[in-house]
């Protein structure tokens, strides 16, 4: 019996000690902070939908760009001529007045011979093949209508072929890389020709400990500090992993930095004191 009694008071102070330990833990944890590092809210690695020579590369490494700007372009002068051709096409007329005239044409024609007919001049013979021919020429007028139309279908074709050579930012960012120089062939190996980050916005992904992490909401602000610079900035949660990481009883927790200034720099350590919230 008394050995039990010793076994029980054993192991009752190992039990305590080690809630002690874990009480430490996640003690020093809040006191020192966890760390992460800050992202791109956005990144894009810019790569054409089609192989071709750089013919162009307006930006460089640093420079800020607006959506829909023009970063550069893929060799178009095969695209080009056939453009001109095809805008050419579309403007000439010849076919279509020459159906047009041929068409009123014949339309008098058979009111004259049906007026004749009437008279008692013409034949129904006459006056039905007359018809037919009619019938022929608002055919060919209808015909030159539709290639004029699938000219113009064609120019719009071929603009949008010459489009997809061109290299367009996707959004608002900063070039952060450029892989690729002018008169270099780019292949189909999914190589970018250039990378793109948006930096207004900057997250931070943490991993918390679940018992310190189901005690923040999301859009609740938190303090970050930056080791590196000595900065400071209070932003909000941005989200909460409803899953913890069963293998390390940890939780994601990304929080979103206001960046409009671009005060904070992408790619630095960003730790969270969650005893310090403002």
């Amino acid at each position: 019996m008394r050995n039990l009694k010793v076994w029980q008071a054993a192991l009752a102070a190992i039990v305590a000690a080690t809630v002690a330990q874990a009480q430490t833990s996640d003690s020093e944890v809040q006191d020192q902070g966890i760390e992460g590092f800050t992202e791109p809210i956005r990144k894009l690695d810019l790569i054409p939908p089609e192989p071709g020579i750089i013919a162009s590369l307006s930006v460089h490494e640093g420079d800020r760009v607006k959506k829909d700007q023009l970063l550069g372009s893929l060799d178009c002068d095969t695209q080009q001529v056939a453009l001109e051709i095809a805008k050419a096409n579309m403007a000439a007329h010849g076919k279509l007045d020459s159906a047009v005239a041929e068409r009123d044409l014949r339309r008098w024609r058979l009111a004259k011979l049906q007026k004749l007919r009437a008279e008692g001049h013409a034949n129904d013979e006459e006056v039905t093949r007359a018809a037919d021919e009619l019938a022929v020429a608002e055919a060919n007028v209808l015909t030159a209508l539709e290639q004029h139309a699938t000219d113009a279908l064609e120019v719009d074709r071929i603009a949008s072929m010459i489009e997809r050579r061109m290299m367009r930012s996707p959004f608002d960012g900063v070039v952060t890389r450029i892989f690729r120089e002018e008169k270099e062939f780019v292949g189909n190996n999914n190589t970018p020709v250039l990378t793109i980050m948006q930096l207004d916005k900057l997250r931070v992904i943490f991993t918390i400990p679940t018992a310190l992490a189901v005690r923040l909401k999301a859009d609740h602000k938190v303090l970050l500090t930056f080791p590196n610079s000595n900065q400071r900035a209070t932003d909000k949660i941005e989200s909460i992993s409803p899953v913890t990481e069963a293998e390390s009883d940890t939780v994601r927790v990304k929080v979103l930095i206001d960046n409009a200034e671009g005060k904070y720099r992408c790619g630095v350590r960003c730790a969270i004191n969650l005893n310090k919230l403002p």
